[in-house]
């Protein structure tokens, strides 16, 4: 009997643990999806530098909380979302908006692409 609460302690353990971080994924891509919306609409206004102050912010957070996020998931998203978000940030600094909105776009879908694989779906799991 005590080996069936020991199992259903790890279970439950387990479960925690898996909600945690599709919650904290979650929260990330969409604080993140969120702060590249803002950048995008001050990059249609021709606000280039608080456009630029905003990408430089968002690029900082994205690497520290990049970590913790490179421990949850493969490390080529995370990389690649960086390497958008370092783009974007040239490109805001350019005035580039027709290839920053392709950045942005891209790096959206990414996010949101990350956000979807941690959902605990049949096509996740197979």
């Amino acid at each position: 009997m005590k080996r069936m609460y020991i199992a259903l302690f790890l279970f439950a353990l387990a479960l925690l643990g898996g909600g945690l971080e599709t919650g904290y994924i979650t929260a990330k891509a969409d604080m993140f999806i969120a702060k590249i919306e803002k950048i995008d609409k001050h990059m249609k206004k021709n606000e280039f530098k608080s456009a630029l102050e905003l990408c430089r912010k968002t690029e900082d957070e994205w690497y520290e909380c990049g970590e913790l996020i490179d421990m949850l998931l493969i490390h080529d998203y995370v990389d690649s979302i960086g390497i958008k978000i370092s783009r974007m940030t040239a490109l805001a600094e350019s005035k580039n908006v027709d290839f920053y909105i392709t950045e942005s776009i891209s790096a959206k879908k990414e996010l949101a692409s990350i956000k979807e694989s941690e959902y605990p779906k049949l096509e996740n799991i197979l």
